[in-house]
C-alpha cells in the first residue's frame, strides 16, 4: 500500500526528474567525478558521526553503473576501529546503513554495498599528507609513520630513516590520472593507487 502512495504523490517520479537536471547542468564526467568525490564525503562525515577517527580506516570505492550513480564501498579498518552510535558499540551492519543513507541524503548516489576487511597487524593507520595540508600536519603525518618496534628502536628507526632517503619524493597535489585506457578501480579517495 505505501509504494501505492508515493506514486500517487508523485515520489518515484521525482528521483528520475533529479536525475535529469542534474545531468543538464553539469557535463558527464564532471558530473561522474562530482558524485564520486560527493560520496567520499558523505562515508567521512558518516564515520565521523559515528566516532571513528580517519586513521582507524581507510576505503574505496567502486562504481557498478556507467552514469555513477551506484557505488560499492570496501572499508579496511585497524584492530582500533570501533563505531559507537549514541554512546553505544555500533556493529557492522549498523555503520553500514548510516553510509547508504547519508550517501543517498548527501550526494544523491546508491551505495549498493560494503565490504568490510579488517587488518589486525595494523593498530592505526597512517595518513598520506595532501597538497592543501600545512606543515604542522604534514609533520604530524610523518611522525605517524615512525611506529615503535618493540626491541632495539634506535635500529628501527636508523632503517627508517634510510629507506625514506632511499624512497624518491612523491609529487604532491597531482591530480589523479584519467583516461588512457585504465580502469578507476583502483581509485582510493587520496586518489589512484
Amino acid at each position: 500500500m505505501l509504494p501505492q502512495i508515493k506514486t500517487l504523490l508523485g515520489q518515484k517520479a521525482a528521483a528520475p526528474a533529479q536525475r535529469e537536471a542534474r545531468a543538464e547542468r553539469m557535463p558527464a564526467d564532471e558530473g561522474m567525478r562530482y558524485r564520486r568525490e560527493m560520496l567520499y564525503q558523505s562515508i567521512r562525515e558518516s564515520m565521523l558521526a559515528m566516532e571513528v577517527l580517519s586513521n582507524m580506516y581507510k576505503f574505496k570505492v567502486v562504481n557498478v553503473d556507467q552514469q555513477h550513480e551506484v557505488f560499492i564501498a570496501m572499508i579496511e579498518v585497524s584492530k582500533l576501529f570501533e563505531a559507537k552510535w549514541n554512546g553505544t558499540a555500533a556493529s557492522f551492519a549498523q555503520a553500514e546503513q548510516r553510509m547508504m543513507t547519508g550517501a543517498m541524503n548527501r550526494a544523491g548516489v546508491t551505495l549498493q554495498g560494503v565490504f568490510w576487511r579488517v587488518d589486525e597487524s595494523v593498530d592505526a593507520f597512517a595518513m598520506p599528507a595532501r597538497a592543501g595540508d600545512g606543515a604542522e600536519q604534514a609533520g604530524a603525518a610523518a611522525a605517524m609513520r615512525t611506529r615503535e618496534v618493540p626491541g632495539d628502536v634506535s635500529h628501527a628507526r636508523v632503517r627508517l630513516a634510510r629507506r625514506s632517503a632511499e624512497t624518491p619524493a612523491e609529487p604532491t597535489g597531482s591530480a589523479p590520472a584519467t583516461g588512457g585506457g585504465k580502469s578507476d578501480i583502483g581509485s582510493t579517495q587520496y586518489g589512484q593507487l
